[in-house]
């Protein structure tokens, strides 16, 4: 039989640190922007040096998926839209000290991709799947 577990690492040996964050008054076509340089799938939403939500790919397309038939001058203005109205206030998160079997057990739970790492009430990193599969031991 095929044994499975989570290697016995902590989440701030697997975290970015180098976190990469919006403000809730960020324009959607900056979001897409980031979206496209970077390879992240959320970004913490930070106000006054704060997480104050998350805003992920998805949010930034159901903004846009209201339908097929979207004119120009609504599809522009969705652009000028910020982020206050698509991101998502009710965080989940992780400490750096928790194990990362915690942080994969969130992510199934909540079937979130990634999430903020706080400790403090600060903003000390994010965790990806992409960062968990890493740790994931099969023998």
């Amino acid at each position: 039989m095929m044994e499975r577990h989570i290697a016995r690492k902590k989440v701030k040996d697997i975290m970015t640190k180098d976190v990469i964050t919006v403000t809730p008054k960020t324009d959607l076509k900056t979001l897409k922007e980031l979206f496209e340089k970077h390879d992240f799938n959320s970004f913490p939403v930070v106000d006054k040096g704060k997480v104050v939500g998350v805003v992920s790919k998805l949010d930034l397309l159901k903004a846009f998926s209201a339908g097929i038939n979207v004119s120009l001058g609504r599809f522009l203005k969705l652009y000028s839209n910020d982020i206050s109205d698509i991101m998502h206030t009710a965080t989940i998160f992780v400490s750096p000290e928790d194990d990362v079997a915690k942080a994969a057990d969130y992510m199934v739970e909540f079937k979130l991709r990634s999430m903020p790492v706080m400790e403090g009430g600060q903003l000390r990193g994010m965790v990806s799947r992409k960062d968990i599969i890493g740790c994931l031991m099969i023998e």
